[in-house]
């Protein structure tokens, strides 16, 4: 099939009005694109992350595959939110239902059209808890982002969680918070040591987060595949009950507030429930010559 353009919709993902939140560019095909075209794709968009969707046989049920400017992610939590709605603006339903099968997981979710909004709810499945720092290496961990031992917040352990993509939660004060900068160049690979792909920075009494590409050139606006670990931890050491909604922040510090809701549900599965609001601001279209880096077969 030859095709004549590939067009995409921009969206808000965890806001409440156009130009805040988390952006996204969502594109929906036929044909699977090649790897190196859809990285190239998101590198030409900035976007911090960008969604790709190919329709399977069963009905409302899609391929999923993300990107940031960097790499491919095996999942992600705000992309999925955002392509739910621009698959629900596609049909044109006031509620709507979807599947996507990305790498690491397959994720359920539903969506309601309010006025000028969507709003998304997604289960990201179980979670699985990993490797538990202790204190002298919760000080190492600090200062990584620019930390002492006085910006950690013992409510919380220093802890490796995961609904699909793992993270290190690191508690820290409101000022620790606000302070913190990536301020070592072998995070990545120190990383990998504890079974984690990123770093999560939480302020438990503020109830705030922060995250960054692990080189520290971007920091992430609202990290959805994030907040289900950070919501679990607050459940499994008491600061949250189950099937409590929890409301956290993100963003504020690079201008672009947003909030996520979450839930831990309560059964036996421990699921994970994250909500939000996703806003349409803008489509857009590739011309013809882009397309010429093909498709998977």
């Amino acid at each position: 099939m030859t095709r004549t353009s590939l067009e995409y919709r921009q969206v808000d993902v965890f806001a409440e009005r156009p130009l805040a939140g988390n952006g996204l560019a969502v594109f929906v095909t036929e044909q699977a694109l090649e790897t190196r075209l859809m990285q190239a794709l998101t590198r030409e968009l900035r976007q911090f992350e960008s969604i790709f969707l190919t329709a399977s046989p069963e009905p409302n049920t899609f391929g999923a595959r993300v990107f940031t400017m960097e790499e491919e992610l095996p999942f992600a939590g705000h992309p999925a939110i955002g392509a739910t709605a621009v698959l629900q603006e596609r049909a044109g339903f006031d509620e709507y239902q979807a599947k996507l099968i990305l790498p690491a997981a397959t994720v359920d979710l539903k969506s309601r059209r309010r006025g000028e909004r969507y709003d998304v709810c997604m289960n990201q499945g179980p979670l699985s808890f990993g490797l538990e720092v202790d204190d002298r290496e919760a000080v190492s961990w600090l200062n990584c982002f620019g930390l002492e031992s006085r910006h950690l917040d013992r409510k919380l352990p220093v802890c490796v969680a995961s609904t699909g993509l793992p993270y290190l939660v690191i508690p820290v004060t409101s000022e620790g918070l606000a302070k913190a900068r990536i301020a070592s160049d072998q995070l990545e690979r120190r990383l990998a040591t504890v079974g984690a792909r990123f770093v999560y920075l939480f302020d438990v009494e503020g109830s705030e987060g922060r995250t960054w590409d692990n080189a520290g050139a971007v920091e992430d606006i609202a990290t959805g595949s994030a907040a289900g670990p950070v919501a679990g931890l607050l459940v499994r050491y008491g600061l949250a009950g189950k099937g409590q909604t929890i409301l956290l922040r993100q963003g504020r510090f690079v201008g672009r507030p947003s909030e996520m809701r979450v839930a831990v549900c309560d059964d036996d599965e421990c699921d994970i429930i994250l909500s939000g609001s996703v806003v349409t601001v803008a489509h857009g279209e590739f011309d013809t010559q882009v397309l010429s880096l093909g498709c998977d077969d």
